[in-house]
């Protein structure tokens, strides 16, 4: 009798192996709403099929945004007023999104047949930094598809694709359920909260075209925007390098922008100048913003620094300026795209 117990610890990893696939079920695939970052990449997918049904595209032009959470509020209510009747605007961004997120959902719409006139393309220092792993969490695992992994499968450091490798013998690895909300949910009678058409931060980015404009500030707090530009410094620009992967695939939309004929803008976002302090000190202006603008002059795009051509000094943290600022900013590309001034 003794002897059988040695097969408990393989019975329960048995147990374990086939209950963790019920996370391969298609509602934790596409629609399972947590809170916070999740919710952003698994609204996209519904975003996707909204743009693929808009009939207002037969009347209007397009606009696509891409981009981190400082991409965020580039929307139709962004725009300058005179372009509102013409143009309608689909925001594809992401929380602490590298750049390959954004040539992800411009790939994948081009394929669908949907052709933009103009893209916003928000990238940012800090998804340039390999080292920091942020192009497995989120964007492999919470933003990528199967083919997407399968077709750039050879960009992929080892430890990204280890932890691919990781997903498909744990499924739970890439759902990662908060268990801590579950609980909270479930004591709280509020389990619907998972449901798309029940989870308040969805509902709200389904009242427009993907676009959050709650990063709302009208005024500054200096010495709360300092320390926040210290803590955000020592996190992202604190053991700083600079890496190739994101440069491969930013070339890879330019590539693909000037092959439609889609006018496309590089835009380097504003941030506090206590955090911006931290870009300067490692010479990002010398170093990594030239390759942005030699590649975009490469396929016919422009590159826009805001840093230096916005004048609105509106912050609603140390690494994101308040949503009244964008509206400046939309003009300014806006006037570029118009010819009605030119950026420099």
């Amino acid at each position: 009798m003794k002897k059988k117990y040695i097969y408990l610890p393989l019975l329960f990893l048995i147990v374990l192996f086939f209950a963790d696939k019920i996370f391969l079920l298609d509602f934790f695939q596409t629609s399972f709403y947590q809170e916070g970052n999740p919710v952003y990449y698994t609204q996209r997918r519904n975003l996707f099929e909204k743009l693929q049904k808009d009939g207002s595209l037969k009347d209007k032009n397009l606009l696509l945004a891409f981009g981190d959470s400082r991409a965020y509020p580039y929307s139709i209510k962004t725009l300058p007023p005179s372009f509102a009747n013409d143009w309608t605007v689909y925001n594809f961004s992401g929380p602490q999104a590298v750049p390959a997120y954004g040539f992800y959902w411009f790939r994948k719409i081009i394929e669908a047949g949907i052709k933009p006139k103009a893209v916003f393309y928000v990238i940012s220092p800090e998804g340039f930094d390999d080292s920091k792993g942020l192009f497995y969490e989120p964007f492999l695992r919470l933003g990528a598809d199967q083919e997407f992994k399968e077709t750039y499968w050879e960009n992929f450091s080892f430890s990204d694709k280890l932890e691919i490798w990781k997903e498909k013998f744990f499924s739970i690895r890439k759902i990662k359920p908060g268990f801590k909300l579950f609980w909270s949910r479930f004591t709280g009678g509020k389990l619907k909260q998972y449901r798309p058409d029940q989870n308040h931060e969805n509902l709200i980015l389904e009242l427009g075209n993907g676009e959050q404009l709650a990063y709302a500030s009208a005024s500054n707090n200096p010495k709360k925007l300092e320390k926040d530009a210290l803590r955000l410094k020592s996190i992202y620009l604190s053991g700083f390098t600079l890496g190739e992967t994101e440069f491969f695939f930013v070339e890879e939309f330019l590539k693909l922008a000037e092959k439609e004929g889609i006018k496309a803008y590089l835009i380097w976002p504003k941030v506090y100048p206590g955090y911006r302090e931290g870009y300067y000190e490692l010479g990002l202006e010398k170093s990594w913003w030239p390759r942005v603008r030699e590649l975009a002059f490469k396929y016919g795009a422009s590159a826009a620094d805001m840093n230096t051509l916005s004048s609105c000094d509106l912050y609603y943290d140390g690494s994101h300026q308040s949503v009244f600022c964008i509206s400046e900013q939309s003009e300014i590309l806006m006037n570029d795209f118009t010819g009605k001034k030119k950026l420099p």
